[in-house]
């Protein structure tokens, strides 16, 4: 009898965790869905950083965009890695490739939860939702674009996998790709707010959206489409070259700290 009871207890146990908000009890309010797209952002972040989540990898984004270009020399204390890529010998099971990988991926997965929490019950208003919607697509668009310029034909990823069956995604066209990337920096122009208050410098916007199809129709050698998106930016009289008639001080003054943004 003693025994029946315990099992009978057992099979009455609330199995809701009390330490921890659940995925169906999360994505209702406007912080939370905050919480979520901030974490999309954070992936950038880990872009440059150094991160334990994945491969231990330490900024190794920097040694793959710019030790392979002519901007940066890699000295000769710099590790194995950068001295390689420095001198283009480029391996594929390299950590930089691997690391930024696993961050693009992360990146796309967590844009796509947030967009797929938006079309369930919440308690948004509808500008709320749209500016979400805006972040995500910007975001999700960016990360599959630097994935093109590394990979050409990388994975396009549009849901979040359901099963075991589905992790594995196939290459896509970059057909596929750019129309993808377009639409969703197009989505973005739609719903992005054209600048932000001061406690949220450096999320996307409006005319960044804008910038970001003209940088992408460049990649896709469409011309008069990228020209038209530039000119679009600059005639919204939103942003200005630095000029100082000195490169050098113009090149410092851009990567100056105090410029931030």
């Amino acid at each position: 009898m003693g025994a029946f009871l315990i099992n009978n207890s057992c099979n009455n146990l609330d199995l809701v965790p009390l330490d921890k908000l659940t995925a169906e009890n999360y994505y209702k309010t406007s912080s939370e869905f905050d919480g979520a797209i901030f974490a999309a952002y954070s992936s950038i972040q880990d872009f440059w950083g150094t991160s334990t989540e994945t491969l231990g990898e330490e900024g190794e984004f920097w040694k793959i965009s710019v030790v392979t270009s002519d901007d940066v020399k890699a000295e000769p204390a710099s590790d194995p890695i950068s001295k390689d890529l420095d001198n283009l010998n480029i391996r594929p099971s390299d950590k930089p490739f691997a690391a930024i990988y696993t961050q693009i991926y992360e990146g796309i997965y967590r844009c796509n939860i947030v967009l797929e929490n938006l079309e369930k019950e919440n308690e948004l208003t509808d500008d709320e939702k749209a500016r979400f919607e805006g972040e995500a697509k910007f975001l999700r668009a960016f990360f599959h674009f630097e994935a093109l310029k590394l990979w050409g034909t990388p994975p396009l990823v549009l849901v979040t996998p359901k099963d075991l069956t589905t992790l594995s995604a196939p290459n896509a066209t970059k057909d596929a790709l750019f129309a993808s990337i377009l639409s969703h920096f197009g989505d973005a122009f739609t719903n992005l707010p054209v600048s932000w208050g001061d406690e949220d410098i450096g999320r996307a916007t409006k005319w960044a959206a804008k910038a970001y199809t003209g940088k992408v129709n460049v990649w896709k050698a469409d011309w008069d489409a990228a020209i038209a998106a530039f000119e679009e930016v600059i005639a919204s009289n939103t942003y200005q070259l630095i000029d100082t008639d000195n490169p050098d001080q113009d090149l410092e003054d851009l990567l100056a700290f105090d410029n931030e943004n």
